[in-house]
């Protein structure tokens, strides 16, 4: 199912699918002697273009699924941050430097925004972007090690309570790794399918919103422009992004 991002590129594609219908219909008046405005021309185009789109589509949910998994992981780390302070704070013989330690980790765990999952479908902007989640992902994994050394270094730091033991915190690292690297591996085949779907709309020579205006062009020479075929070909838009 395309996200309401992916709306303005299958505006397009299907909107050559109607110019194509509207050509078809013209019969042989229809003849331009531009080989790439030709019907069958078009057709390819369109068949091209609609499944590079089918290809992003299917691959934004496994995309997002993958985020909306790491935030599940990502996001009860405040509350229980919080709470591990408290458990930390009680240990038999923590000093003041200690904790300021710890509460510096935790700022640095907590002080990570959260990334948004709605990204550009443009694929170079959304490149930039997934490197900047990724990026703060990273960090607040790399952080979470920083917390399990202090705790392992930590002498009487040994809780009863499995929430505050240092094994807990570690499979949690373990699964921030490996919930980070699952939207990783789903971001790169997205983002190459959007690359390739975006090269076939708008940024090849001969991509599809630029045909397709020629073909208007073209259309708009051999019609009358009081006639029902123009008017009705005059609505059909294609823009850039």
């Amino acid at each position: 199912m395309a996200s309401t991002s992916e709306v303005g590129h299958a505006k397009n594609i299907a909107n050559l699918n109607l110019l194509n219908t509207n050509i078809a219909a013209l019969g042989n008046i229809y003849n331009p002697t531009n080989p790439k405005l030709q019907l069958a021309n078009l057709q390819n185009l369109y068949n091209t273009a609609f499944n590079n789109q089918e290809s992003v589509n299917n691959l934004v949910a496994p995309y997002s699924l993958a985020v909306d998994e790491r935030e599940i992981v990502f996001k009860p780390l405040n509350r229980e941050l919080t709470k591990l302070r408290k458990a930390y704070k009680a240990t038999d013989g923590v000093t003041a430097v200690q904790l300021e330690d710890f509460m510096t980790i935790v700022r640095k765990l907590k002080g990570v925004k959260k990334a948004t999952t709605k990204t550009s479908t443009d694929s170079e902007e959304a490149q930039n972007a997934h490197s900047t989640s990724q990026m703060s992902y990273d960090q607040r994994t790399n952080t979470m090690d920083l917390l399990i050394s202090l705790l392992q270094n930590t002498a009487n730091y040994n809780p009863n309570e499995v929430e505050y033991q240092v094994t807990t915190y570690q499979a949690k690292k373990a699964l921030m790794l490996q919930k980070t690297q699952a939207v990783a591996d789903a971001f790169i085949p997205l983002n190459n399918a959007r690359s390739t779907r975006n090269a076939t709309l708008y940024n090849n020579e001969d991509n599809l919103v630029d045909i397709a205006n020629k073909a208007k062009d073209y259309l708009f020479t051999i019609l009358d422009a009081n006639s029902a075929q123009y008017k009705a070909i005059s609505k059909i838009k294609f823009k850039k992004r």
